[in-house]
């Protein structure tokens, strides 16, 4: 096993075991609290609190007891806990039941995923890797379609 310590994780672990223990960059457990940046491979499982910043193409696993203040740029973040800040994922988000994220997630692909009893607040970019900035807005296909005039109310 990597890194010399034993992971608690149990059947009753909402975030699906898709990977094995050997897989594990590190592991930040209930009680600790680091700030600054953090930079690893593989997947980091967070049960403690981080602020600053977070980069890896990996995965970022935040437990239940997990919170995470930061600027985040990860392949898969997989959210139980809280995560707030700016957030960039290359392939895939997933937020559990008791999940809570808020803040600005761009999504190169378009894989979000949120489950029932989860929380999303804030701004979402997904396809973000496909997206042209310079792309203009679609016209309508059928050009005997008019445009949509604004309602304009006048008080009484």
């Amino acid at each position: 096993m990597k890194g010399g310590f034993g992971m608690a994780f149990g059947k009753d672990n909402p975030i699906k075991e898709h990977f094995a223990q050997n897989d594990i960059s590190g592991f930040l457990a209930e009680g600790t609290e680091i700030k600054g940046e953090i930079r690893f491979r593989d997947v980091l499982r967070v049960d403690g609190k981080i602020s600053g910043k977070i980069e890896s193409e990996g995965e970022l696993v935040v437990g239940e007891s997990g919170e995470i203040d930061a600027e985040l740029h990860v392949g898969i973040l997989s959210v139980s806990g809280k995560v707030a800040g700016t957030m960039k994922v290359r392939e895939k988000v997933e937020i559990h039941a008791k999940g809570r994220i808020s803040g600005e997630l761009t999504v190169e692909k378009p894989n979000l995923v949120i489950h029932e009893g989860a929380v999303f607040e804030g701004d979402v970019n997904m396809n973000a890797a496909k997206k042209d900035p310079a792309q203009k807005p679609m016209a309508p296909k059928n050009p005997n379609i008019a445009s949509v005039e604004p309602i304009r109310r006048e008080s009484a």
